[in-house]
């Protein structure tokens, strides 16, 4: 769910006593395209996985912001 989802509520401080707290970092995107492709057998996964991901945050910064437009990881493995 993503920011404008309206879902969301704020949980009671006695029930948020009973979680832990976790730090989440944001994926290698790159890393994780020249994986998938090296052990799909691509030779140059490496310099192939760059260009992919370029591509995908171009689009992502040049074409307008509509929600059905979906550039991240998700997509990008549908794609691979």
């Amino acid at each position: 769910a993503g920011k404008k989802y309206g879902g969301r509520s704020k949980l009671p401080d006695n029930l948020k006593q009973l979680f832990r707290s976790v730090a989440m970092s944001k994926p290698d995107v790159e890393n994780i395209a020249e994986v998938i492709m090296y052990a799909e057998g691509f030779v140059h996964a490496k310099s192939i996985a760059k260009k992919l991901v370029t591509v995908f945050q171009l689009c992502n910064q040049l074409l307008s912001p509509q929600q059905h437009y979906d550039w991240g990881l998700r997509a990008m493995k549908t794609i691979l």
